[in-house]
């Protein structure tokens, strides 16, 4: 049984690793840093842990049982998943457990790899049994459009997560946005958009112009008669040819876009 003092260093290793971690900078970890972050030094840490991979096995046995009652404890359906992306948004150490790259010892990799694909064959079994689901859309996909809506609010680079964040705590990925939320603007602001087959747009009523590729201006022209993503994204995929993951992770990156353009 460890003492109050171990059980102590214990939890600030854990939690340096878990602030290193959410900066996506665990491959780059050393023991120097754990100290750094911890506040203890390189003595006092070999005391308690014999290596930097014994305090990275400690990391990953953690918050892998955590992330398993976290699966336990989720509810079945559709709030069973909104429960699920609530726990995760508010618990900071399990969203970086989930996100960040993987140190690059290959059986740490391992052990990490092996809990996150748990997580997800769990997440993809749970929407499986969902009484409704988008009508073509196999659950596989969905899963992974869940994972990367997850990863895109907890990206630290994602100048978009807060949004992505506050979108999550009461709305699966694939859901339609509540009308005061809505992804894409209504199609009549979307018609005063002059668009033209090289490329240029230009909005008469704040000034502004851009250049769009192809699939952009695919994508204003069918915004121009509809605002539903959905059918957005279904459209995309057929018509380039590309998955429905990365097809919903350009239109969410794509939207997020648009909207500072017509601000």
């Amino acid at each position: 049984m460890k003492t109050k003092t171990a059980q102590t260093r214990w939890k600030q290793v854990l939690r340096a690793i878990d602030v290193i971690a959410a900066k996506d900078q665990l491959a780059f970890l050393t023991t120097q840093r754990i100290s750094q972050q911890s506040g203890i030094s390189d003595g006092v840490l070999f005391r308690h842990f014999s290596s930097k991979e014994a305090m990275l096995t400690a990391w990953i046995e953690t918050r892998a049982e955590q992330l398993r009652l976290l699966l336990d404890a989720m509810p079945a359906g559709r709030g069973g998943l909104i429960y699920l992306q609530q726990q995760l948004l508010q618990q900071d150490p399990l969203l970086s457990f989930l996100c960040c790259q993987p140190m690059d010892t290959p059986y740490l990799r391992q052990a990490l790899d092996a809990s996150r694909l748990q997580f997800v064959n769990v997440v993809q079994t749970r929407i499986e049994l969902m009484s409704s689901t988008p009508i073509g859309i196999t659950s596989d996909v969905l899963t992974d459009h869940l994972m990367q809506s997850i990863y895109r609010a907890w990206n630290p680079d994602n100048n978009d997560r807060d949004r992505q964040k506050e979108r999550l705590m009461s709305q699966l990925p694939w859901e339609k946005n509540k009308p005061n939320d809505t992804t894409f603007p209504a199609p009549e602001v979307m018609q005063r958009l002059a668009l033209n087959d090289s490329g240029f747009v230009f909005d008469p009523v704040n000034g502004k112009s851009f250049t769009a590729n192809e699939t952009c201006i695919y994508a204003l022209r069918f915004l121009q008669h509809s605002n539903d993503a959905e059918a957005l994204l279904v459209a995309i995929s057929r018509d380039f040819e590309v998955s429905q993951s990365d097809a919903a992770r350009d239109i969410t990156e794509f939207s997020s876009q648009l909207r500072k353009f017509l601000q």
